[in-house]
């Protein structure tokens, strides 16, 4: 016989034995409280094992220890349920033994013993536990719907570098400081004194967003004066440069340096005003 025909005969005797297991503990547990109908002698110890092998089949199951933690609360709700009214009706056959108790009861044990015996609960939760896992909904997943109404995922990507990544996650996410805005560059400019990142708008068509200054550096921990927001020169108003670092200070002109250490020099006192350029060509051909 094949391999695979014999791991498949054995798994349906696997599967037919549990069956009967299962089958067997139903009879049992309707005829423990049928009998606790007319006598209380056994039915403590019947409440102690139903307890135990609720508990005990819960928590040893492999399959039920592996499933989704998702669908845990729903595998031992089924599962337990009927060990649960097992012994909620044990023991009200102990404490409430009038006739009209016994006519509840005896109600109970026949609803019960059809119930499980049809419903199988056991072998539902573990089909349960065995379905695929649920989908998830992570803030990084946007539903959508299609023509027919369906609910279709779109995934967002991510960029590789740290820079673009670090953006999509904290400042270009939903109700963002830059909501709606991708890093397309980062570049040291001015002697590596600052950095340049260029943003464009996700959305084809659409401006980048006003961002507020205040709220980024917040989300940056860096000082607003080191953080500006310019125009691309050349460029619509899709994209747009944020500039991080400090500002350059604006410094005389080479020119004014020149007659500055003049003055200082050869005219000790004199203080220099203006500066005029004369085309001394044209001065002399006159």
């Amino acid at each position: 016989m094949p391999l695979r025909t014999y791991i498949q005969t054995t798994r349906r005797a696997g599967s037919a034995a549990v069956s009967g297991v299962g089958r067997l503990a139903t009879l049992a547990g309707g005829s423990v409280m049928a009998a606790g109908l007319f006598t209380d002698a056994g039915t403590l110890p019947a409440i102690l094992t139903s307890i135990a092998a609720g508990l005990g089949g819960a928590f040893l199951s492999p399959r039920f220890q592996l499933a989704h933690p998702m669908k845990k609360p729903i595998v031992f709700t089924i599962y337990l349920t009927p060990h649960t009214v097992l012994v909620s009706n044990l023991v009200t056959e102990l404490v409430w033994d009038a006739t009209e108790g016994r006519l509840v009861q005896g109600g109970v044990a026949v609803l019960w013993t059809a119930g499980v015996w049809w419903l199988r609960p056991g072998r539902l939760a573990k089909r349960v536990a065995k379905w695929p896992e649920p989908a998830v909904e992570t803030d990084d997943t946007e539903a959508d719907q299609d023509g027919t109404g369906a609910e279709v995922e779109v995934a967002v990507e991510f960029p590789d570098d740290p820079a673009g990544r670090w953006w999509a996650l904290n400042a270009a996410k939903k109700d963002g400081v830059a909501e709606g805005t991708r890093v397309i560059g980062v570049r040291a400019i001015e002697d590596q004194r600052r950095v340049a990142v260029a943003l464009a708008a996700i959305e084809k068509g659409e401006p980048v967003p006003d961002i507020k200054i205040r709220r980024l550096s917040a989300l940056m921990n860096v000082p607003e004066e080191l953080l500006e927001v310019q125009a691309i020169p050349g460029h619509g108003a899709g994209v747009a440069m944020l500039l991080i670092g400090p500002k350059p200070e604006a410094g005389p002109a080479p020119d004014e340096d020149v007659w500055a250490e003049i003055g200082r020099s050869a005219l000790p006192g004199v203080t220099l005003i203006e500066i005029n350029e004369y085309d001394m060509s044209k001065e002399l051909t006159l």
